[in-house]
């Protein structure tokens, strides 16, 4: 059994001011905690007071949020890369990392220039009025959803919002396919989860090129 080790560090030595390296790894540092918190809500079959709705507005809550973190985590890689010392430090790198760093870099950005930026600034960053407005203008009149009334605060749940959500993301899409095209979006965004992995390799050269490890 592996044990886990827990210990102090100085974060004004780790993260010195007026230092942009310094500043995008601290980034990198929140966003990676985000992202695998993010990847556990999407991917756990249940957790408790977070499915007194339904996992499914849960795992659909947490998908919606991961985007925004996807995307900005390929900023704050692109504005590393823009950096020579870091650059530098990198090349120095085992090749495996350097080449992992390098893929995920260009798939994070032709993943957003191919669907993330959109979900972001639709279902995402926030909900696109315009949008849920011509769902639910074009929406079957047979459509239906589940609400949940409960004789206490916090115990009636619109069930019906994860049907809304799916709605307008699958609205210019034909029935029959709906199904495909969810596996499609959740198989596109589940295929970044190796960001995890190329953000520690970028932390764990970020401080053995301070001499911090």
């Amino acid at each position: 059994m592996k044990r886990i080790q827990i210990r102090p560090i100085r974060l004004r030595k780790w993260f010195p001011p007026e230092d942009p390296v310094a500043t995008a790894v601290a980034m990198l540092c929140i966003l990676r905690e985000d992202y695998l918190l993010e990847l556990y809500g999407i991917t756990s079959d249940h957790i408790d007071r977070l499915d007194d709705d339904d996992s499914g507005f849960r795992r659909s809550y947490f998908w919606r949020n991961s985007l925004r973190t996807l995307e900005e985590i390929k900023t704050v890689l692109n504005r590393l890369n823009r950096d020579g010392t870091f650059r530098d430090a990198m090349s120095r790198e085992p090749g495996d990392v350097k080449v992992a760093f390098e893929e995920l870099k260009k798939e994070l950005n032709k993943a957003s220039d191919d669907f993330l930026r959109n979900l972001w600034n639709t279902v995402g960053g926030h909900l696109d009025e315009e949008m849920i407005q011509a769902t639910l203008e074009h929406m079957d009149h047979e459509s239906e959803g589940l609400i949940e009334i409960g004789e206490a605060l916090g115990k009636t749940h619109y069930k019906f919002a994860t049907n809304l959500i799916w709605a307008a993301l699958l609205r210019e899409y034909p029935q029959a396919t709906h199904s495909e095209k969810v596996d499609e979006l959740l198989g596109r965004s589940a295929s970044l989860s190796r960001t995890v992995k190329a953000i520690d390799d970028v932390v764990i050269c970020y401080l053995r090129n301070r001499k911090l490890r």
